[in-house]
């Protein structure tokens, strides 16, 4: 029988490190509090966010994801209201049923960040292929 190379016993070794740590990742993530709670925080649009002046205001945002369901409130004094229902992703929701004058319907995406009880957010219209809005939001113990 063959005494393995050196290169062998190295990249089975490399292999058992990546697997023990992909494994323990995967348990971090079974155990985080997935996107479930109450956050809130700022939006505006692309532009404002990027620091460009002039373009449109910075407004507060309210998200609410729960099982038995999830809504979105934003705007000035949080006059804008709607429904966020989950898609395929669970990153995705559709916002529908949407109450305010000058509020409109469309696609809510989230983004995980660095931070735990932190996301950004995209807003598109309903209809649109462009960001209408983006912020970022924390959850609250």
């Amino acid at each position: 029988m063959r005494r393995a190379r050196v290169w062998q016993v190295v990249v089975a070794g490399a292999g058992l490190v990546m697997g023990v740590a992909g494994f323990v990742l995967w348990l971090r993530g079974a155990q985080s509090p997935g996107l479930a709670g109450e956050w809130t925080g700022s939006a505006g649009t692309a532009s404002v966010r990027a620091g460009m002046a002039g373009t449109g205001p910075v407004f507060p945002v309210a998200m609410e994801l729960a099982d038995d369901g999830s809504a979105l409130r934003w705007g000035a004094g949080l006059r804008c209201s709607g429904r966020l229902s989950p898609t395929r992703s669970r990153l995705v929701f559709t916002l529908d049923r949407v109450k305010g004058e000058g509020c409109v319907p469309g696609m809510l995406r989230v983004f995980p960040t660095p931070e735990l009880d932190q996301v950004a957010i995209k807003m598109t219209r309903q209809g649109d292929t462009d960001i209408t809005y983006s912020g970022t939001l924390s959850r609250h113990s």
